[in-house]
């Protein structure tokens, strides 16, 4: 049994013989005793789904999209009523806001409703009953405004939509770009490393071992820190450098490489105004040329090293690699990236209507890029990719 679920089930036990003492000492009498607290302990399920309940009518009337509904009491698992809302949505802080207080403010007025029933009874056992259960409504309402750690807290995400709505924002943007990236990740490393079952992919001097554990944890969500994810990408990039590394295996480390960084890259300075260091675009380029030198007619390294023109503002340059690209069900994820990258291209060679045609030809996907290329095509002038590298001192 996991750690979280033991400490779950002791503390129920703990809470049960505790709750049957005060009953007993009460009612006087043992089978009033266990009524009163199993009356109190189903309760708590009541109130769990209460809570759910009140955010997923929150989340109706505010007109917030609802992803997923889970209620799962007493099995070590999370109840959460999840959204997805738009990040241009109108007054998106305010509804948030609600959104989260809709759960405990559910459970406090439930709270207040029970002690309210417990002067309508002159029964001992009804009104401890009562009682117990509203005690337990309370604490769950205001258990959930505590900021905690966790990033499902209603408190702590109440906490940031109020003292940093924009910020908030930005980090929703950012965290639906990342959705945008692994998904054209996934379809350039498709078929790329070999990680099936039997071959587990662990961190070693193997390069298509050290790429599948490095995709698995970007994937996962289980890097520890961003300094620990850099570092395996720049252990990562010095095997695709090493002479011994077979050829194959580097491409595929610089596809992934250039994809993962270079989308960053981009929204970094589209987005966000912050042009990438010099030095990182170089990087980045010598990284998309190793994929481009060894499979020079595959549409993933021409999607990386397109990417790498951009970001070395040579329009130019990533125009031609993509200009026969076309819609294709063969690889439809991987055109509509192409498709979009190239519109990037076109809108910094002035060509506006050719860069609409094509990202209405993309398709319905990777609607954060889109956002980014939209930004890119209606800038006036055009944002500066990456920084000019400093001028050395005479």
């Amino acid at each position: 049994m996991p750690l979280p679920r033991r400490r779950l089930v002791a503390a129920s036990i703990l809470l049960v013989l505790e709750g049957m003492t005060f009953g007993l000492l009460v009612t006087e009498s043992v089978t009033g005793a266990i009524a009163a607290v199993g009356f109190t302990a189903v309760s708590f399920w009541a109130h769990v789904i209460l809570h759910e309940c009140g955010h997923l009518v929150a989340a109706k009337l505010l007109r917030l999209p609802v992803v997923a509904v889970r209620i799962a009491p007493f099995t070590g698992w999370r109840s959460e009523v999840s959204v997805r809302p738009a990040p241009s949505a109108t007054a998106l802080p305010l509804r948030m806001v609600l959104f989260y207080l809709g759960g405990p403010l559910t459970n406090l007025c439930t709270a207040a409703a029970l002690g309210a029933a417990t002067t309508l009874t002159s029964t001992p056992l009804t009104r401890l009953a009562l009682l117990g259960a509203a005690l337990f409504a309370a604490l769950l309402g205001l258990a959930n405004l505590i900021p905690a750690t966790s990033p499902h807290s209603d408190g702590r995400n109440l906490l940031r939509w109020l003292r940093a709505p924009t910020a908030t924002g930005a980090a929703l943007r950012a965290a639906y770009y990342q959705e945008d990236v692994s998904r054209m990740l996934r379809a350039v490393a498709h078929r790329e490393v070999d990680d099936r079952p039997g071959n587990p992919a662990r961190d070693g001097d193997n390069p298509r071992l050290a790429l599948a554990a490095f995709q698995r944890r970007w994937s996962t969500g289980h890097t520890h820190s961003t300094a620990a994810y850099i570092a395996d990408a720049e252990r990562l990039a010095a095997l695709a450098r090493a002479h011994s590394t077979d050829p194959r295996a580097a491409a595929a480390i610089g596809q992934v490489l250039t994809v993962q960084f270079g989308m960053w890259y981009l929204y970094a300075a589209v987005v966000n105004g912050a042009p990438v260091e010099r030095r990182e675009v170089l990087e980045i380029s010598e990284l998309a040329q190793l994929a481009l030198h060894v499979r020079p007619h595959t549409m993933s390294a021409r999607v990386a090293m397109s990417l790498a023109h951009l970001l070395n503002q040579r329009p130019e340059h990533a125009r031609s690699l993509l200009v026969d690209v076309r819609p294709s069900a063969d690889l439809p994820a991987l055109c509509s990236v192409a498709l979009l990258l190239r519109a990037i291209a076109e809108c910094h060679l002035g060509n506006h209507a050719v860069a609409d045609t094509l990202i209405s030809a993309a398709g319905s996907d990777y609607r954060q890029l889109k956002q980014v290329v939209a930004a890119i095509r209606a800038a006036d002038p055009m944002p500066p990719l990456f920084a000019p590298a400093p001028m050395a001192d005479t």
